[in-house]
């Protein structure tokens, strides 16, 4: 979904760019509609439809903090208050949700939004760092029922391509692609948002056990309290101990992925803002790429993990080395795995539910797990309301939904990425000269378009064979890079 560009000036000795805002969307609260066909295959769709208010701008300070620095930068970055009442031995509720990043605090936020009871626990103390290169597509953004501008500190609107052969390809994306930020600063914006409804907040809380009781509640054990409900979610990332304890599949690490910070050199380069750069051919199964933020930028490395893993840091350093970067200046270096569901897994049964990565809902392609934590968020909701109102007796339509809308991209996303590692030089081609082609990248990266129709873009050939395609291509890889 489209937004207007407004021009905004930025904070003095930034330079100055175009930064196009983000829409205000001023109704925060948003009920269900109380009728009897709800469910939660509407869940996703109920928040893309919803209605937009109208635009403030958008003004980015030098690291997001003192300098442009709003109302809403400032309850970003403390602590989010504790709710009254929540220092009992043992509390009872209606849903429990495990794990404060994006998908969890969505998901108490829209449960707490239709009337329930919902207790959010994360291990951590607010704010908190999280390893994620901290870009929110335009297509994220639409699912949130209110803006993020307090948080966004730059705003990608082209894309700087280089691959393995020395090409350097440049392109306008027409728009907005791309609002970056920090997670710790994100995280706690939508915990603050979660609060607003109702949602009572408890860090520092780190879950020992998560059981399922003979009358079909939950108990969910932390060092200091017990508590029980009806409903339990994990939210808790990949190998939680939400599917853990409650028997749900385990999900293989898929990828893996080096990153870190890199304050800006004296003079800020002009060439990193409002741009992301990504490096194609020397990671195999992934990409390096280099995010720009306040004042530093996020690089970072990630592909397979069988094939990948072992090379990450010597291609951080090639990546530092080829934009003129200082690798030994990184701060807050690390590494991390991302998940990968595999078909037919199962991600919700009885009262209990996974979402974002704890159900290994990552995007084969390009690797980014937040949509598929505030779309997963969004859609379990619904199917938690149903099941506390009696409506139905399980979460099976959260599933459903996830395996109709996200799970079938996922398969089309992992064939594309097979055919594209197997054989990049035609889509390097297209992305060079094919506006059509480049066009439908960027609708995808708004959400304007899928993965299956970007393959029409390469021809109803293309379209029609991708399985077939896709696992030759496979065997290609996988002589190239043996999967163990």
């Amino acid at each position: 979904m489209a937004r207007a560009g407004v021009p905004v000036r930025r904070a003095a000795g930034d330079g100055a760019h175009l930064l196009p805002t983000l829409g205000d969307r001023a109704a925060v609260r948003h009920q269900c509609e109380e009728h009897p066909d709800r469910g939660a295959a509407r869940g996703i769709d109920r928040a893309r439809d919803r209605p937009r208010g109208g635009r403030a701008d958008v003004r980015v300070g030098s690291h997001g903090g003192e300098d442009g620095a709003g109302r809403g930068d400032r309850a970003a970055d403390r602590v989010p208050r504790r709710a009254a009442g929540c220092d009992l031995a043992r509390m009872n509720t209606e849903v429990i949700v495990v794990g404060a990043g994006p998908s969890g605090s969505t998901a108490a936020r829209e449960i707490a939004a239709r009337g329930h009871e919902v207790l959010l626990l994360d291990r951590a103390r607010f704010p908190r760092d999280k390893p994620c290169g901290g870009g929110v597509t335009v297509r994220c953004a639409n699912l949130l029922p209110f803006s993020i501008e307090p948080v966004v500190e730059d705003v990608v609107t082209h894309a700087w391509l280089r691959v393995r052969n020395g090409r350097d390809i440049e392109r306008n994306a027409g728009g907005v692609l791309t609002y970056m930020t920090q997670r710790r600063r994100l995280d706690a914006f939508l915990v603050e948002r979660a609060q607003e409804q109702g949602v009572q907040f408890r860090d520092g809380q780190t879950v020992t056990s998560v059981q399922r009781l003979g009358d079909g509640t939950y108990e969910v054990r932390t060092r200091d309290d017990v508590h029980t409900a009806r409903v339990v979610i994990g939210a808790d990332g990949a190998n939680g101990i939400v599917a853990n304890r409650l028997g749900y599949d385990g999900i293989p690490d898929g990828a893996a992925a080096l990153e870190g910070n890199l304050p800006y050199p004296d003079g800020v380069p002009a060439r990193f803002r409002g741009r992301v750069v990504l490096n194609f051919g020397y990671v195999p199964g992934g990409y390096g790429w280099v995010f720009p933020k306040g004042d530093h930028v996020n690089v970072g490395v990630g592909g397979w993990k069988h094939a990948a893993g072992p090379r990450l840091r010597a291609a951080l350093n090639h990546l530092c080395a080829l934009y003129g970067l200082d690798a030994d200046r990184i701060e807050g270096l690390r590494g991390h795995t991302l998940p990968m569901a595999q078909p037919g897994m199962t991600i919700a049964a009885q009262g209990s539910a996974v979402i974002g990565d704890a159900a290994g809902l990552v995007d084969p392609l390009s690797g980014e797990g937040i949509y598929a934590a505030l779309a997963s968020g969004v859609a379990v909701a619904p199917a938690a309301a149903d099941y506390l109102d009696g409506v139905t007796g399980d979460l099976g339509g959260y599933q459903a939904t996830m395996a109709r809308e996200m799970l079938g991209e996922n398969r089309a996303s992992a064939a594309l990425l097979e055919i594209f590692q197997a054989a990049p030089d035609p889509f390097i081609w297209l992305m060079q000269h094919s506006g059509a082609f480049w066009d439908g990248a960027c609708r995808l990266v708004r959400g304007d378009a899928t993965y299956e129709g970007l393959t029409y873009v390469l021809g109803a050939p293309m379209h029609a064979l991708l399985g077939p395609t896709s696992a030759i291509a496979r065997r290609v890889n996988d002589r190239r890079h043996p999967r163990r």
